[in-house]
């Protein structure tokens, strides 16, 4: 090529780079201004990089500056590759808004999690997600596995899994263990709340936090549950999963309450050394007791506190109201053994204990509701009180079929083998006479 062709060449493309210049300066503004400078700013971003290729977006920026120093028009174009970039950044992830009405950004293939506070870990093993845990509370291990359904259920997963905070229901969670284990979403109870406010969590820890709640420990609250499932179902990929159970639920609550409707007469009841924060004397009671409340019948405590809520009687009032069927939590056996072996009389002068109409129930408040052992415990205090209505029960094939729907295996055998005395009736160990 010769000179004046390159010549030609060079004059041709500075005609269109004017062209070009003009063109903008003019879609700029709808009256003509007398700008001193007009530049075209080109800016190349690297957004990501391989062995194998470099993927860049240009972006644009025709800056043009009037007299006055103070007024700058920009006009910005961007690429198509920058578009289809961030499009496929937002189709990476899913958005849920949690029970704080905090809208929670979590990546769509989740493979790194944790639960932290009363109840988390629970949800997380009832929809089946336990495969995603990278770490557990350190008072999940100190505990051990037996009498909550989750840890029963999956305790060789939790027991070697790392550490990643202290855990319990008045500890505020450790952000800094909890980067150690790199989880892609924290599962975060409720209640921590006001111990670690989650965004300052989110912030310090770098992935989100989605709090959860499904109602007041110790209680069953069906409306609570379902919508927790369905947002954690949501949030781990386990929508199917949260729908199979929430409808195997809802064929529980309405099977306990069909048995029942037709009842019109119903014994009088009390439930007696119900755990809260530790164990507790046969005085302890519970007010709106789950079980008694999926079988729509009342406990002489209720009038006591129609709220709901735990509550200590005065034995008095037991002998006043003597209870035609007395129900003892298991966990505290031992200790309404100790005080009767002191005080025969007094517990003797209670007919349900002369007449041998005492029983035991599995607990179900530990660390939050187990709910699958609330059902159980349901379903065992139908056929004492109600064996007509519960006639093709068997409670402890029930309690197994209720543990497998929950947590994917029969645990009753477990409890018993763990000391646990299960679904029987318990006068041969309260002896009057």
């Amino acid at each position: 090529m010769n000179i004046a062709t390159k010549i030609a060449l060079i004059l041709i493309v500075v005609a269109i780079i004017s062209s070009l210049v003009a063109y903008s300066y003019f879609s700029l503004s709808a009256k003509p201004t007398p700008y001193t400078t007009i530049r075209i700013l080109t800016v190349e971003k690297t957004i990501t990089q391989t062995q194998f290729v470099t993927l860049t977006f240009t972006t644009t920026q025709i800056v043009t500056i009037v007299p006055s120093p103070s007024t700058v028009v920009t006009s910005t174009t961007t690429s198509p590759i920058q578009t289809a970039f961030t499009q496929r950044q937002e189709a990476q992830y899913i958005e849920v808004v949690d029970v704080l009405n905090r809208s929670v950004k979590i990546p769509k293939n989740l493979s790194r999690i944790v639960a932290i506070g009363p109840g988390a870990l629970r949800l997380v093993a009832y929809l089946n997600a336990t495969n995603l845990l990278v770490g557990v509370e350190q008072s999940e291990l100190q505990w051990g596995c037996i009498g909550r359904d989750y840890a029963m259920a999956y305790c060789s997963t939790i027991q070697r899994l790392p550490v990643i905070g202290p855990g319990g229901p008045r500890n505020p969670p450790n952000p800094e263990m909890l980067m150690q284990v790199k989880p892609q979403l924290i599962v975060m109870y409720r209640g921590y709340v006001n111990l670690y406010p989650p965004d300052r969590l989110e912030a310090e820890v770098g992935v989100p936090v989605l709090v959860i709640d499904y109602g007041t420990a110790g209680y069953v609250d069906i409306g609570f549950l379902e919508k927790a499932l369905r947002l954690l179902g949501k949030a781990l990929n386990r929508d199917e999963r949260a729908q199979q159970l929430i409808s195997y639920i809802d064929s529980v609550v309405q099977d306990l309450s069909n048995r029942v409707k037709s009842v019109r007469e119903k014994p009088t009841i009390y439930i007696g050394a119900i755990s809260y924060t530790g164990a507790q004397p046969f005085t302890a009671s519970q007010s709106m007791f789950a079980p008694l409340v999926l079988l729509n019948t009342s406990s002489i405590v209720d009038n006591l506190k129609p709220g709901g809520g735990y509550i200590q009687v005065d034995f008095e009032y037991l002998l006043k109201k003597q209870p035609d069927y007395i129900f003892i939590d298991e966990n505290n056996l031992n200790m309404v053994l100790d005080d009767f072996s002191k005080n025969r009389d007094q517990y003797c002068s209670l007919n349900a204990f002369k007449e041998g109409r005492i029983f035991g129930v599995l607990p179900f408040n530990y660390y939050h509701t187990n709910i699958a052992t609330a059902f159980a415990d349901a379903y065992f205090i139908g056929k004492v009180l109600y064996p007509e209505a519960f006639a093709d029960v068997d409670p402890i094939q029930k309690a197994d079929e209720i543990f497998k729907a929950f947590v994917g295996k029969p645990l009753y055998q477990d409890f018993v083998k763990n000391g646990y005395q299960g679904f029987v009736n318990l006068s041969n160990l309260f002896k009057c006479g």
